[in-house]
């Protein structure tokens, strides 16, 4: 395999998008910056919306991480949404 290393994309693991939005969801206001600078981070890598939505979709998880993952998934949505809506086929 020929290719740059460091150019190979990670993709997080659900354990650490957990972990991530564990801490967004944080009442330590070092710990909620750091983990929302991480999950902004994480949420431009391939995969992440998808493990956000599994997050989401967990009933075991605590209804407040649910709720943070699939209000994630929305705002990158509708952000993406809107920015297509914009460009003109014409």
């Amino acid at each position: 395999m020929t290719g740059n290393p460091t150019q190979v994309a990670q993709h997080a693991s659900i354990q650490e998008v957990y972990a991530v939005i564990s801490g967004a969801a944080s009442q330590n206001p070092k710990e909620m910056s750091a983990s929302a600078a991480r999950l902004k981070h994480l949420i431009a890598q391939p995969g992440t919306l998808d493990l956000l939505q599994q997050i989401a979709a967990q009933r075991t998880a605590p209804l407040h991480i649910r709720q943070l993952s699939i209000i994630q998934v929305k705002n990158v949505v509708s952000t993406h949404w809107r920015s297509r809506r914009s460009v003109s086929f014409a």
